[in-house]
C-alpha cells in the first residue's frame, strides 16, 4: 500500500511543527524524536506560518488536517488526566459519527437525484474559480461579436462559388504553392464525377 503526501498535507506539516516548536520544552519533550523529525523534513520548507501566540489555534486559520493533527498529538502525549483523555476521545468519537451520517445523508443513492443544486467543492480555491449561475450573463449576438472582432469571417450571406474564391483568395501565397497540386487534383476530380452524373 502507498501513501499519497499532498501539497496541502506538507502545508499542515509545516504549521503542526511550528506549533510544536513554539511550546513549552515539556511538551516538545513528550513527543517521539522520530514524529519531530517527520515534521521537520517532509514540511514545506517554502510556506510561512504565522500564528498569535494569544489567540486560540482554531480562529488561527490553521489547515483542518494541522487541526486534527494537533489534536491527536494532545490526546495521545500530552493530556495528563485519564478523565480528560477519555472525554476527548469521546467527543472525536462523537464528531467522526456524525461526519459519518452527514456524509451517509449526502451520498444517499435514494437521494443523490433530489437535490439537483448540490455541487461538490473539491478544495477552497475552487469556490473562487467557479462562475456564479445566480446572475444573468451578457450574451453578445454573433453579428455584434463578428464586427468587433476582424478575425471572424462572415461567409453566410454568400454564395457557394463567392466563398470559393473568398477561401483561395485568403490562403497565404506559400499554402497555395504547397497544396496547389492537390487543389488541382480535387477539382479535376470533381468535374469527372460531376461528368458521370449527367
Amino acid at each position: 500500500m502507498s501513501v499519497v503526501i499532498t501539497k496541502d498535507d506538507i502545508m499542515a506539516y509545516a504549521e503542526v511543527d511550528h506549533v510544536i516548536h513554539h511550546m513549552n520544552e515539556k511538551y516538545l519533550a513528550k513527543l517521539p524524536e522520530k514524529l519531530i523529525y517527520f515534521f521537520e523534513n517532509i514540511k514545506d520548507p517554502e510556506y510561512e506560518v504565522h500564528i498569535e501566540p494569544y489567540k486560540p489555534l482554531q480562529d488561527q486559520g490553521l489547515k483542518r488536517y494541522a487541526l486534527e493533527i494537533l489534536a491527536i498529538l494532545h490526546v495521545k502525549y500530552w493530556c495528563e488526566s485519564e478523565e480528560r483523555k477519555k472525554e476527548l476521545l469521546s467527543k472525536m468519537r462523537e464528531n467522526q459519527e456524525k461526519l459519518e451520517q452527514q456524509m451517509r445523508d449526502k451520498y444517499n443513492i435514494n437521494n443523490i437525484f433530489d437535490t439537483p443544486s448540490a455541487t461538490i467543492v473539491e478544495s477552497e480555491a475552487d469556490l473562487e474559480e467557479k462562475p456564479d449561475f445566480s446572475k444573468p450573463r451578457t450574451v453578445t449576438t454573433y453579428s455584434n461579436y463578428a464586427d468587433k472582432n476582424p478575425d471572424i469571417k462572415d461567409y453566410t450571406d454568400l454564395k457557394e462559388e463567392e466563398v470559393k474564391n473568398k477561401a483561395s483568395e485568403e490562403l497565404p501565397t506559400e499554402t497555395k504553392n504547397k497544396f496547389g497540386f492537390l487543389i488541382n487534383i480535387i477539382e479535376k476530380i470533381k468535374e469527372k464525377l460531376s461528368g458521370l452524373k449527367k
